[in-house]
C-alpha cells in the first residue's frame, strides 16, 4: 500500500514548487531518505523539476524502464512518470506560499508534504545546505483534510526510521524462532 508525499521547495521569490511521489512517504522512509542524501537545493530542484515519481532514491538518475523492478537501479534512483514511463501532465506545480501548499499539498491523497528551506543552515563541511519541514494530513468527520502546520522533520524522520528497523528485527527474530 502507498504512503503518498509531495515533495517541494521553498523559492526566493516565496513560491514553492512541488511534486508528487506515491510510495514510502511517511517520516522513517522518504522523509528519512531527504534529511540524509537531499539537502542540496540545486540537486533538490532538479529532480523536483522532472514531476512526480513513483519514489525518490538516492540520486536524479537516467531515464530507465518504469516496470523492469529487477534493474538495480530501481532502488538507487528516482523513478519518474514523465521521464521513466512517458505519461503527460506528471509537472510539478508551483504554489503561491506556503498556506497555499498547506491547503493544496494534499489534494492527490497526500499523507505528508514535505518543503526545502534555506535556513542558513551548513553541513559538516560547513557548506550552506537547506532544512528539511514536513506536515501530515488528519481527517475530520466527515472526510475533510486538515493538514498540521510544518514542523522540522530532521529528529522525527530519524526516530521514525529507528522504530521501523527495530519492527523489521523483530520480524527476523520471529521468522528464525519459527
Amino acid at each position: 500500500m502507498a504512503t503518498r508525499a509531495r515533495i517541494g521547495i521553498l523559492n526566493e521569490d516565496g513560491t514553492i514548487t512541488a511534486a508528487y511521489q506515491h510510495w514510502d512517504g511517511y517520516p522513517g522512509g522518504l522523509g528519512y531518505n531527504l534529511v540524509d542524501y537531499w539537502t542540496d537545493s540545486n540537486k533538490v530542484k532538479e529532480a523536483i523539476a522532472l514531476g512526480n515519481s513513483s519514489k525518490w532514491g538516492f540520486i536524479i538518475g537516467n531515464k530507465i524502464d518504469f516496470d523492469d523492478r529487477q534493474d538495480p537501479m530501481h532502488e538507487l534512483q528516482n523513478v519518474y512518470y514523465m521521464r521513466d514511463r512517458g505519461e503527460t501532465d506528471q509537472g510539478p506545480i508551483t504554489y503561491y506560499d506556503e498556506e497555499e501548499y498547506l491547503t493544496d499539498g494534499f489534494n492527490s491523497g497526500e499523507e505528508y508534504i514535505y518543503l526545502l528551506k534555506n535556513t542558513g543552515k551548513k553541513d559538516y563541511l560547513g557548506k550552506n545546505t537547506g532544512e528539511w519541514f514536513y506536515a501530515a494530513s488528519t481527517y475530520t468527520d466527515d472526510g475533510k483534510v486538515t493538514p498540521t502546520q510544518f514542523k522540522p522533520l530532521e529528529e522525527d524522520a530519524i526516530n521514525d526510521h529507528i522504530d521501523m528497523l527495530k519492527r523489521h528485527l523483530e520480524m527476523m527474530k520471529d521468522r528464525k524462532a519459527a
